[in-house]
């Protein structure tokens, strides 16, 4: 939650966000770190995940970082820390996520011949624009549940995706096109489409009323960049 909203103050993007969060998981899973230094890594993934896929005018500098910290840093420890993350990654920071796909895949996500709860779509732009919404959301619910850090990226944003049609009331739930450009079937996405809808349900309210503040690649018929 704090690396979120951090991420909000420096208008960093979603793509930004879910690389620094899957960051931050990794560098976790290999070292025993407590407060105040787990805020001190936190800036330091999403630094080197805004350095992957920000523009250079939009990547917040070391002393931007610093001034965020709870207690006062130099910002030579601060540099230190990066050095020595991006030699436990091998410099190797490039880290596939889902949210990096979702986005790939939406625009073909959606078809005008789809049907929507039975019926032909009547407004598709307004159909794209919730469905938009509704990925986002499952975006933000695949990020704060822990348990789909463990599921592959590709496997997750497919169950985004398919999950995203199904709330949106979308037929067929998965259509063939998917299928051939991702070779998922419905089958393999069952359940992780059905846990993210009921965690999607869960969260409710919370999770619909709260904008998350940080800025998303994904807008109608927009295919991101690479």
């Amino acid at each position: 939650d704090w690396t979120c909203t951090m991420a909000v103050k420096l208008k960093l993007t979603t793509q930004t966000v879910h690389l620094g969060v899957k960051l931050l998981d990794h560098f976790m899973a290999g070292h025993d770190i407590e407060d105040p230094q787990l805020y001190l890594v936190c800036l330091g993934c999403l630094q080197l995940a805004a350095k992957t896929h920000e523009k250079e005018s939009n990547i917040p500098r070391g002393s931007k970082l610093v001034s965020l910290l709870p207690e006062p840093l130099s910002l030579s420890a601060f540099l230190s820390l990066e050095f020595v993350m991006l030699s436990f990654f091998q410099w190797s920071i490039c880290l596939p996520t889902s949210c990096y796909l979702t986005e790939l895949l939406l625009p073909h996500c959606i078809h005008p011949t789809d049907q929507q709860f039975g019926e032909n779509i009547y407004n598709f732009k307004t159909v794209k624009e919730d469905l938009q919404m509704v990925v986002k959301e499952m975006m933000d619910t695949g990020l704060q549940e822990e348990s789909m850090m463990l599921v592959m990226p590709s496997l997750l944003a497919c169950s985004i995706l398919q999950a995203s049609r199904k709330v949106c009331g979308l037929s067929p739930s998965w259509p063939n096109l998917m299928e051939k450009l991702t070779r998922y079937t419905s089958d393999q996405l069952e359940m992780v489409t059905d846990s993210l809808i009921s965690l999607h349900k869960l969260f409710g309210e919370e999770a619909l009323g709260v904008d998350e503040g940080y800025q998303s690649n994904l807008s109608v018929g927009y295919s991101p960049e690479k």
